[in-house]
């Protein structure tokens, strides 16, 4: 698969992992769509033309909102720059936190427990799962209708971000891992019906902790208790600084390393049907 005078949707572009993406296939000779709720930040893109982007505010757990990203994508591929819809990066996900048996009150009963709130369970299955098969479904008929490409008549390539949550959820991720544990499990069997198919091969992600703004959000309250004068550290930097986690290289992955893996995957034929894990051989403990 070629990436130079390509064009790709990536989801979640503006930002960490896909923003990375976004700037390493314009690095490459792609023309990038960039589907997110704000357009990618100027010092990131501005050494590029910018006809070679297309930026489409869309919400992912709308299908209104993803059809019309692609056909806007679709459009502009047909009227500026006549290069064909080679793949998708389904980048655009959330990060959630809860506990399935919340703190209960000292005089609880069984009239008064708390429960888990199901409402950001949904949230968080509808942008992680929901998004992903809505967008990767909104553009498979467009990449099989591609003219098949070099010896083995390949059309395209859909590449899903799942986490290293799908293997090992720690207290409080139930949400998240059973998100990210979902994308993993589509990737075989999209891979086996498209492959033969329509010539797509289908691939995932597993990061672990990686250097984003997930991971490291800025402006974080302090925390508020005994050691007030510490700053709360976010679940990636605590990760960072566990030795016993992280075995080589001990230190947090950097975005440019998840889209040189992005890169790799388009461009070599062979890769198809697997997760890779980016992890630096991580495994995450029960909890941080």
């Amino acid at each position: 698969m070629l990436i130079k005078d390509r064009t790709f949707i990536v989801s979640g572009g503006s930002s960490g992992l896909g923003l990375a993406t976004v700037v390493t296939l314009l690095q490459n000779g792609a023309n990038v769509s960039v589907l997110d709720l704000n357009p990618p930040p100027s010092e990131a893109t501005s050494q590029f033309d910018s006809s070679r982007i297309l930026f489409s505010k869309t919400d992912v757990s709308s299908t209104s909102s993803i059809q019309a990203a692609v056909k806007n994508t679709l459009k502009w591929i047909q009227n500026s720059s006549s290069k064909p819809l080679a793949g998708t990066v389904c980048s655009a996900g959330i990060g959630t936190a809860a506990l399935s048996l919340p703190k209960q009150p000292a005089n609880a009963t069984h009239d008064t427990v708390q429960y888990m709130d199901m409402a950001q369970f949904d949230r968080t299955m509808t942008i992680n799962v929901r998004g992903t098969v809505d967008l990767i479904r909104l553009t498979l008929p467009h990449l099989a209708l591609n003219e098949p490409w070099g010896e083995d008549g390949e059309r395209g390539v859909i590449i899903v971000v799942s986490s290293v949550a799908a293997f090992e959820g720690q207290v409080g991720q139930l949400a998240y891992s059973a998100s990210k544990g979902a994308v993993r499990s589509l990737v075989l069997p999209l891979a086996r019906e498209l492959g033969q198919k329509a010539g797509i091969r289908v691939l995932g992600i597993a990061p672990g902790a990686f250097q984003t703004g997930m991971t490291m959000p800025k402006n974080q309250p302090a925390k508020k208790d005994s050691q007030a004068a510490k700053p709360q550290q976010s679940t990636g930097s605590r990760a960072a600084i566990n030795t016993e986690m992280v075995q080589y290289p001990k230190r947090m992955g950097k975005a440019d390393e998840f889209a040189r893996l992005v890169r790799d995957m388009i461009e070599n034929p062979m890769l198809n049907g697997e997760v890779v894990r980016l992890d630096g051989a991580v495994r995450m403990p029960t909890r941080l």
